[in-house]
C-alpha cells in the first residue's frame, strides 16, 4: 500500500488492497489468520488515532478494524482473526484512512504513508461452534438475489449458491437482506450432520481419512433446516414412521367432543375450555417428547389403554394410534431409530410457533408470517360434529422434539428456479427437484394446524408429489423429528455430505 493521505472521515474513500485466502480442502479445515502490515514509511506526526484500518470480508462486513496509534516507523501492524475459513476462496479487503473527525488529522494531511500486507493462515482447533460456522459459510460467500410472492408484492432473498444457504429474511419482514435466519436450500446442500454415537459401528474421517458403518435399515442421520437465533434446527434426513405411518392426533369418538373421531390440531399442553382440565397434547407430541412414558388414553370401545407414550424419547417399544377415534393401533419400536443419550444431550427446550393460516397454502413468507403470529389459531369454528372439542388453542408450545413448518419445507427450494409459486403449487419439476426437503416416496407430516370454519381437526403436510396440503389429523403420514440443538454445540469432523457428515459434539 502506498498512499498519500487526506482526511476521508471514514474509510469507503481510503487506500485499499484486496487479497484471497483459499482453503483448497473438502473436508473441514478451520484455519486462524493473521494479516500483517510491514510499515515501511510512516512519519512520526502519523503515529495517531486519526490513522486507521478496517478490514472487511466479501460480503463488505467489517471483520476488524483500529488505528495506528502504537505503530512505531518500521515496525508491524498485526491483524489476528480466529474464524473458520469455508472451502473455497475467501476474499478480503484492506483499507487505510485518514480520520478527518478526529483531532490532529488535520496536520496529518498530504503524508505518505507506504507499507506490505502479507498474510498468513494456519488451522486453528479441531472444534468450531457449529452455528458459527454456517454462519460464516453464508457471509462470505457470493451472492445473488430470487423473488417470490405475488406480482407486484415479491419479496427479494439473498442466496449463497456456492454454499447453499439463504437468508429468509423473517418472511421478508427486515429492510437488510441479510437481517433474517439462514436457512439450506437446494437439490441436495451440504447439510448433513451426526450426532455422535447413532452409528453402531466404524466412524474414521479425520481430514479424510474417511470409512463410515451404518447398520442395515438404520440411516440415523440428520439434516441441517438452518440457524435461528444461534442455534441449529435440525430435521430427520429419514422418517421414523416406517411403512405404518402416525396420526398427528386422533379422539376416541363423537360424544367426548372429538371431533367425530378425526383428531384435535393443538399441539402443545393446554387446558379445556368448559372444565379448565389440562389437555396434554397431540398424541404425535407425546409420542415424541419426554414426560409422557405412562401416557394412557381410551380406545375406541373405552378401554384405559398405554399408547404413544414418550417411546421415541426413550428408545423404547410400544403402542401408538394409526388410525380415526382411536380404533387403530399398531407396535412399533424405536430402539434403533429413537433418541440416544448423546442425541438427547445436545437437544434444546425451544418455543415453536403454533399459528394457524385459514386459506389454501399460500407464498412461503405468508406461510411463515402466519406460523408465527397469534391472532388465527387452529380453530375458528364454534359448533358441530366436526368442531366439538372445548381444548383451548395456543400460539406456542415450549418442548423437546417438533415437526418441520410448511415454511421451512417452502424455503429449501431454490427460489431463483421456483419463483411465483404458492405452497400448494410447488409439484412442478422446477420447485421438487430443487427442494431438499422433498421426497417422492412418503407424504409427511408437518407442525402448523390449518384453521377452517366448521372443522377443528386439519393440518398441513406435503404429498408425495411435492406440493402442500390440508391433512386430517388421524390420518397415518410419514415423519420426521425436528430439533433444535443447545447453542454450544461444536463441529469435530466432517464435510456436510451424506457420505462424510458434519460430527457434532457437545461438552455443556
Amino acid at each position: 500500500i502506498n498512499a498519500t493521505l487526506y482526511p476521508v472521515y471514514n474509510y469507503t474513500d481510503g487506500e485499499s488492497t484486496t487479497f484471497t485466502i483459499t482453503n483448497n480442502t473438502n473436508a473441514l479445515k478451520p484455519f486462524n489468520y493473521n494479516v500483517y502490515l510491514d510499515v515501511t514509511t510512516l512519519p512520526t506526526e502519523l503515529k495517531s488515532s486519526s490513522l486507521k484500518y478496517v478490514l472487511l470480508d466479501g460480503s463488505s462486513n467489517i471483520v476488524s478494524q483500529g488505528d495506528f496509534s502504537t505503530v512505531e516507523s518500521g515496525s508491524r501492524l498485526t491483524v489476528t482473526e480466529n474464524k473458520p475459513l469455508p472451502s473455497g476462496n475467501s476474499s478480503y479487503t484492506f483499507i487505510i484512512y485518514l480520520d478527518g473527525n478526529v483531532e490532529n488529522s488535520s496536520s496529518m494531511t498530504n503524508k505518505t504513508f507506504a507499507g506490505s500486507l502479507r498474510v498468513t493462515a494456519v488451522q486453528g482447533s479441531a472444534r468450531i461452534n457449529v452455528a458459527q460456522y454456517v454462519t460464516s459459510l453464508y457471509t462470505s460467500a457470493e451472492k445473488t438475489t430470487a423473488q417470490n410472492g405475488p406480482e407486484g408484492e415479491e419479496i427479494t432473498y439473498n442466496l449463497a449458491p456456492s454454499v447453499g444457504l439463504m437468508n429468509d429474511r423473517l418472511g421478508g419482514t427486515t429492510e437488510s437482506l441479510d437481517g433474517g435466519d439462514i436457512r439450506y436450500y437446494g437439490a441436495n446442500p451440504n447439510n448433513y450432520v451426526w450426532l455422535g454415537d447413532t452409528y453402531t459401528s466404524t466412524y474414521t474421517f479425520t481430514s479424510n481419512g474417511s470409512s463410515i458403518t451404518r447398520n442395515v435399515g438404520e440411516k440415523k442421520l440428520w439434516r441441517i433446516i438452518g440457524v435461528f437465533d444461534g442455534r441449529l434446527k435440525l430435521i430427520s434426513n429419514d422418517p421414523i414412521s416406517g411403512d405404518t405411518g402416525l396420526s398427528w392426533d386422533t379422539s376416541e369418538n363423537n360424544t367426548t367432543g372429538g371431533n367425530s373421531g378425526l383428531g384435535i390440531n393443538q399441539w402443545g399442553e393446554s387446558t379445556y375450555s368448559d372444565t379448565g382440565d389440562v389437555y396434554a397434547g397431540a398424541d404425535l407430541m407425546r409420542l415424541l417428547n419426554p414426560g409422557f412414558e405412562d401416557n394412557e388414553d381410551l380406545d375406541s370401545n373405552g378401554n384405559t389403554v398405554t399408547v404413544n407414550n414418550s417411546i421415541y424419547w426413550t428408545k423404547g417399544t410400544g403402542t401408538v394410534y394409526t388410525g380415526q377415534s382411536n380404533a387403530t393401533t399398531t407396535n412399533v419400536s424405536f430402539v434403533n431409530t429413537g433418541l440416544s443419550s448423546t442425541e438427547k444431550n445436545m437437544i434444546d427446550t425451544a418455543t415453536w410457533y403454533l399459528g394457524a393460516y385459514s386459506e389454501n397454502p399460500s407464498y412461503v413468507n405468508t406461510q411463515y408470517l402466519a406460523e408465527r403470529q397469534s391472532t388465527t389459531l387452529g380453530k375458528i369454528c364454534t359448533s358441530g360434529s366436526f368442531c366439538n372439542d372445548t381444548v383451548v388453542r395456543t400460539p406456542t408450545w415450549s418442548g423437546k422434539v417438533g415437526l418441520m413448518y410448511p415454511s421451512d419445507y417452502g424455503y429449501a427450494t431454490d427460489l431463483s428456479l421456483c419463483s411465483g409459486k404458492t405452497l400448494n403449487q410447488y409439484n412442478t419439476p422446477s420447485c421438487i427437484l430443487n427442494d431438499w426437503l422433498y421426497d417422492s416416496s412418503y407424504y409427511q407430516r408437518t407442525l402448523s394446524p390449518r384453521a377452517i370454519s366448521g372443522s377443528a381437526y386439519f393440518v398441513y403436510a406435503v404429498r408425495d408429489g411435492g406440493y402442500v396440503y390440508t391433512s386430517i389429523a388421524y390420518r397415518g403420514l410419514a415423519v420426521r423429528p425436528s430439533i433444535y440443538l443447545k447453542s454450544g454445540v461444536m463441529i469435530t469432523d466432517g464435510s456436510g455430505t451424506e457420505q462424510e457428515p458434519y460430527v457434532l459434539e457437545y461438552q455443556g
